[in-house]
């Protein structure tokens, strides 16, 4: 079914603003390496416990058939009358993302249209601006996703897996690459989970009860 180039233009505006959503009452905060310093001993415990039996891996498949996560809720994102994805968010705890230093979340989006790996990265970065972060909360991150991002087709699923200070990409869940950083799982998550969010009926699909 062909679509006129007005129709189309208008719905690539409203990809490039709402293609990305939102978070919870607080806005999640960057943890610093003071924080995690302060973190008590109980909770280092579990930590260092949880480090030995690490959930990362090359494929993300066995993780998820393996009922490691539980879910907290799934949102659809549309566009008129077109469907554009289908979100999921995960933790291993059923709490809220970055909720304890050992947590493990898993947000995984299901597209429906194809997307290029160039709209990716501006859509990311226009909803960063939505939420009024500063350049340098984001600006060093650019380069790394478009190292590890790559052109998205119509039934793909772009999956991030955070552990603490990591961050690992898959693609139909396989590995694509990883991000080293306390903060970018948290300010990756924000575009969908801010209470400034762009969409907060996603935000809090995305949430459940945990909102």
């Amino acid at each position: 079914m062909l679509v006129n180039v007005n129709l189309m233009s208008t719905l690539t505006l409203l990809i490039g603003l709402f293609s990305f959503n939102a978070l919870a009452n607080n806005p999640i905060e960057s943890v610093t390496p003071s924080e995690v310093a302060v973190v008590s001993d109980e909770g280092l415990m579990k930590c260092q416990a949880s480090e030995q039996v690490s959930i990362i891996a090359n494929d993300l498949t066995k993780l998820t058939t393996e009922q490691h996560f539980t879910l907290l809720g799934k949102a659809k994102f549309s566009v008129l009358f077109w469907d554009i994805y289908e979100s999921s968010l995960f933790t291993t705890d059923g709490q809220r993302p970055f909720s304890n230093l050992c947590q493990h979340a898993l947000f995984e989006i299901h597209y429906l249209r194809d997307i290029s790996k160039k709209e990716l990265i501006e859509n990311t970065v226009s909803q960063w601006q939505h939420l009024s972060l500063n350049e340098n909360e984001y600006l060093d991150f650019l380069p790394l996703l478009e190292k590890i991002w790559r052109d998205i087709n119509a039934g793909d699923r772009l999956s991030m897996l955070s552990q603490k200070g990591t961050s690992v990409f898959y693609l139909n869940r396989q590995k694509i690459g990883e991000i080293e950083s306390l903060t970018f799982a948290k300010t990756f998550l924000r575009i969908w989970l801010d209470e400034n969010t762009s969409e907060p009926k996603l935000r809090q699909q995305l949430l459940g009860n945990n909102i």
